[in-house]
């Protein structure tokens, strides 16, 4: 099978400020064709447990969207960054809080039809707020609740945001096996 996919190469269509798009040519068994794919990199994503029942959350617009979103904080690795690192920075900069404790969950790639992203899970507990430092092109709102309602409307369908899902679900299943 691994001799269906030649790839001849590739050819950047645009670099953003967030991401890149480049088309990747291939050949499949023998036939010359591209996928076009967003390069975005790696990304991290934080439940942060502000005590032992409450969540912070985000709700940010999305333009993509078209409209607000209710998710945990979340963002790219930028640089040399580990992933650890990268997710202390995204609690400040986004909700204002440094954690004590970072607790690894899980990786994922979110959309392998069209972008490498690869995200980076966390749960975050003993907060210590210092200020939130928001980019100028961010517009978040902090949104405080019980974490039993977080998974409420992620078990119902009301949260849809993709990486919240994930966190959660992973969180829960950590959960259940200790």
């Amino acid at each position: 099978m691994t001799n269906d996919i030649e790839v001849l190469g590739e050819e950047w269509i645009y670099k953003g400020r967030k991401v890149r798009l480049k088309k990747l040519l291939l050949k499949i068994r023998g036939s010359q064709t591209f996928h076009e794919v967003i390069d975005f990199g790696e990304s991290v994503a934080i439940l942060p447990f502000k005590d032992d029942s409450t969540v912070l959350l985000e709700r940010q617009f999305r333009g993509a969207v078209g409209g607000w979103l209710l998710e945990i904080p979340a963002g790219r690795i930028e640089g040399e960054e580990s992933a650890e690192e990268a997710a202390r920075r995204e609690l400040r900069e986004e909700i204002g809080y440094i954690p004590e404790e970072l607790e690894y969950l899980g990786s994922f790639i979110l959309t392998p039809g069209y972008s490498n992203e690869k995200i980076h899970i966390f749960v975050a507990r003993q907060l210590r707020f210092v200020g939130q430092e928001l980019e100028e092109h961010e517009a978040i709102r902090i949104v405080e609740m019980p974490y039993e309602k977080l998974l409420d409307m992620v078990m119902c369908g009301e949260i849809s945001d993709a990486k919240t899902v994930l966190a959660v679900l992973m969180y829960e299943t950590r959960k259940m096996k200790e």
